[in-house]
């Protein structure tokens, strides 16, 4: 005997098509459902690992950066740092370079901020290599 699985709310437009499609490509309707639940659990499972990857990386350059103020921020007042996946990268004389070194990186996640100075968060558009800054 089968397992028999009721689904409720599902959109009836999307059913019939799915039940066309099924037919002429000689499947199975559930065969069509597994496939594409795994093809969403692929996809929805990739996007949490990537967004956790993130903000393990977001930690750890929060904790190099208070390390890099508390070490060399009377050293290098007023220069900036560029730190991408809690490593640092570079020191910069000015924030257009920094900002330029951050989007070659390729990292995953990156912060720029001025040493010897309080953290102010900003957000900035990234999008084809530059950075755009959002006021």
């Amino acid at each position: 005997m089968k397992d028999i699985i009721v689904v409720k709310n599902v959109d009836k437009n999307i059913y019939k098509r799915v039940k066309s499609v099924v037919a002429l490509k000689g499947y199975t309707l559930g065969k069509a459902l597994t496939e594409a639940m795994k093809l969403w659990l692929l996809l929805n499972e990739a996007a949490s690992r990537e967004y956790l990857e993130y903000l393990t990386y977001r930690e750890k350059s929060e904790r190099k950066l208070k390390e890099i103020q508390r070490e060399y921020g009377e050293k290098f007042r007023n220069k900036y740092v560029v730190i991408c996946n809690g490593e640092l990268i570079k020191i910069c004389n000015s924030e257009d370079e920094a900002f330029t070194i951050a989007g070659e990186s390729r990292a995953i996640q990156c912060i720029v901020a001025q040493l010897g100075k309080k953290v102010k968060e900003q957000k900035i558009e990234m999008g084809m290599g530059v950075l755009n800054e959002e006021i």
